[in-house]
């Protein structure tokens, strides 16, 4: 009866060849991995034909789902290999690892009492002193060299063995809270194995655990160790994992800086470099930038002299990055930057069969993935959608939906033109997102019941009128009738308790879009049509009160809104909105000491709504800036009217006269302290439109007209255009 202790480091292509060479000789019975226990029943799914690495085991709390561990696979992890082995002989596989249900148990008793994370990884990689005295600053590094790159698999394990030996004697302090408990139970496994009569046991582990499973201390000591440890309830499933992913720290705290790197050493050991350096320059040619054969000879030949002169006996990342950086990239590191992003991380992002264990939730989204034909991507992929179109209407509320969920697979990005016939996305699959979906799984078994059961939590919860509009804007597109049915309730009941008219306008406004969007998404717009009543009775009710005898920085806030909502009204085109939206800013102008910028807006509005005409527009003018008001409130008024209104200044001669009047009585002192408001005012005027007032400025105030005799127009020409632009205007010709 034999023990074979296998030293590894979790991700590593050079490990797992090992791994498989070893296993090869060695011929074992059964093999025992350093690995979650729940994760047993995973491992036959392995071998099905869906399943592609690299994956991840998933084992989470599901009453916690943010309590939840990665397990990542790479194809040239060598735990991946060990169980590629197994299954490809039909040998017993199992995982030695302490068991997750005490580990999360453990985690949570520290929690609550507030001590220090029993999860803490070693402050410190031992592995840093064995580079150091090699001379290496960095530890992967050095692994690689030492590792990675070397032949032979069993001088490799037992000097593997032997230097751990001598790092745990000499630095006892590189152990943490969980490490002897997880080693105790890594012992108790191969116990197990032992008195099972397996002869040959195959044990791949952590290179660190070596030792402490080759010199075993006593059943009784480790048994000890292991009573009463506390448990709580896991589950486990298989999620898609991503190269970039593999950088991170997760599970058993490997992770590694070049994914794709290690993946091309896995496929093609006896490369030279040559292949390598020939996907470096495809990459750079993809990107426009220039590369010829003559580049690839140079770099291998500069990256084997670097080896050589490394007394190194083959060359390594470092020295193909070094030889790169100075051929192709002229000592360049911002364009090595491309190659580190494109191939030597890599955005490769595996797959999971169908049918492996799963919960309904995520099931249910991967349904409509490969309905709708969205599989999920690392790399950002802008995606533009027709809402027209069935399949672009269903992929948006699938969206919608689970941003409701608090998954942001997609951000929704802003789109050129005023259609409401389009979005445009970007997508971006993160596997940290399994846990999110994880988390929302007891609020339903599809993505659009768990959703509106997610969203009517959420409506109940809502004690603001923002916090219930803000939840509007994210459901109402996503089609979710009865959580948009629980949070119209809440809107009413909190609209009705409120006087806060900025609250009242701020929840109006997703109202609008879903009557702007019912065509388009099917929406029951009169559902929403009494809510939307009451909210406009609130608002112009209570508008003139809440513009009078209030500070700056509440009057500019709310002078926002009112343009927000004239927007809104403007587009509803609904007459009886209108009359009542209007008279409401008409009775602000007389509403007694109403903030100057508030007043100056109501009365542009008015204007520019046909409700003033000319005249009544110059004596409200003339009284804002009568000799009686303030100097700052004239010219806050003036802002309120003028901000992006050139078209006034320049076509109404009165207007023009009443501030080139009240202008010129200012003294030089106030005029000083009014040029910031002023120039606030015209900062947002286009370029063509600064001119024309300077010009009619210079002109005395008259606007300089221009004969059609003075142009030299062609009238013959003329007329032969009148037939098409009638045409295109869609008038009759006379």
């Amino acid at each position: 009866m034999a023990v074979h202790v296998l030293g590894i480091r979790h991700h590593g292509p050079g490990s797992a060849r090992h791994v498989r060479h070893a296993l090869e000789q060695l011929r074992p019975d059964i093999i025992l991995i350093e690995g979650p226990p729940e994760g047993e029943e995973l491992v036959r799914w392995a071998t099905h034909a869906e399943m592609a690495p690299p994956v991840a085991m998933l084992v989470y709390r599901p009453d916690s789902p943010q309590h939840a561990v990665f397990y990542p696979f790479a194809e040239f992890s060598p735990e991946w290999q060990a169980i590629m082995y197994g299954l490809e002989h039909r040998l017993p596989i199992r995982f030695i690892d302490l068991p997750l249900t005490h580990k999360f148990a453990l985690q949570q008793e520290a929690e609550e009492k507030d001590t220090a994370d029993i999860q803490q990884e070693i402050h410190h990689n031992p592995l840093q002193y064995l580079a150091n005295i090699a001379g290496y600053e960095d530890a992967e590094l050095w692994w690689e060299h030492q590792v990675e790159l070397s032949q032979n698999s069993v001088s490799t394990f037992e000097a593997i063995a032997e230097a751990m030996q001598v790092l745990r004697e000499t630095h006892p302090d590189f152990k943490n809270q969980l490490e002897p408990l997880r080693e105790a139970f890594m012992r108790r496994g191969i116990r197990t194995a032992q008195k099972e009569m397996y002869a040959q046991i195959a044990v791949v582990c952590g290179a660190w655990h070596v030792p402490a499973l080759q010199q075993m201390p006593s059943q009784k000591a480790d048994d000890e160790l292991l009573r009463k440890l506390p448990k709580t309830k896991v589950e486990t499933t298989w999620i898609p994992w991503t190269y970039s992913r593999l950088s991170f720290e997760s599970g058993y705290g490997a992770g590694i800086n070049s994914p794709g790197w290690y993946e091309h050493l896995w496929h093609h050991p006896e490369d030279d470099g040559t292949l390598w350096l020939i996907h470096v320059a495809r990459v750079f040619r993809e990107n426009q930038i220039e590369i010829s054969s003559a580049h690839v000879i140079e770099t291998l030949r500069l990256a084997h002299s670097l080896a050589s002169l490394r007394e190194q006996h083959k060359a390594g990342l470092l020295e193909f990055n070094e030889a790169v950086r100075t051929v192709m990239c002229m000592g360049d590191d911002i364009q090595l930057q491309l190659i580190w992003k494109e191939l030597i991380v890599g955005h490769h992002i595996g797959n999971i069969p169908a049918e492996s264990p799963q919960v309904p939730l995520q099931r249910d989204l991967e349904t409509w993935q490969k309905r709708l034909r969205l599989k999920p991507q690392e790399l950002p992929k802008v995606q533009a959608l027709d809402l027209r179109d069935e399949t672009g209407l269903l992929r948006s509320i699938l969206l919608h939906r689970l941003l409701v969920l608090e998954i942001p697979w997609g951000e929704n990005r802003d789109v050129s033109g005023k259609g409401t016939f389009k979005e445009e996305w970007e997508l971006r699959w993160k596997p940290e997102l399994h846990i999110q979906l994880l988390e929302k799984a007891a609020w339903g078994n599809t993505v659009e019941e768990a959703a509106n059961a997610y969203l009517t939590h959420l409506s109940a919860q809502a004690s603001q009128l923002p916090q219930v509009t803000e939840l509007l804007e994210h459901a109402i597109p996503a089609e979710l009738t009865v959580g948009v049915a629980a949070l119209m309730k809440q809107l009413d009941v909190l609209a009705a308790n409120t006087s806060d008219v900025q609250e009242l306008m701020q929840a109006f406004l997703p109202l609008v879009q879903v009557k702007r969007y019912g065509n388009v998404r099917n929406t029951d717009a009169a559902t929403v049509q009494l809510i939307m009543d009451s909210l406009m009775a609130r608002i112009c009710a209570g508008l003139p009160a809440a513009c009078s005898n209030i500070n700056e920085d509440t009057g500019t806030a709310l002078a926002g809104w009112i343009l927000r909502l004239d927007q809104a009204v403007l587009l509803l085109e609904e007459e009886a909105y209108h009359a009542e939206w209007y008279e409401a800013l008409e009775q602000v102008l007389t509403t007694h000491q109403v903030n100057a910028l508030i007043s100056g807006t109501c009365c542009k509005l008015l204007h520019s709504a046909g409700v003033f005409d000319a005249d009544i527009t110059a004596t409200a003018f003339s009284n804002a800036l009568s000799r009686g008001n303030a100097p700052t409130y004239a010219s806050s008024w003036i802002e309120g009217f003028l901000k992006n209104s050139a078209t006034t200044l320049l076509l109404d001669d009165r207007i023009w006269s009443i501030i080139d009047d009240w202008l010129t009585d200012l003294s030089p002192e106030i005029f000083q302290e009014l040029v910031p408001i002023l120039r606030r005012t015209f900062a947002d005027y286009s370029g063509a439109e600064k001119r024309k007032l300077a010009s009619k400025a210079k002109t005395g105030g008259s606007v300089t007209m221009v004969s059609s005799q003075d142009l030299e127009i062609d009238q013959e020409r003329a007329r032969k255009v009148l037939p098409v632009f009638y045409s295109l205007m869609g008038l009759t010709h006379a």
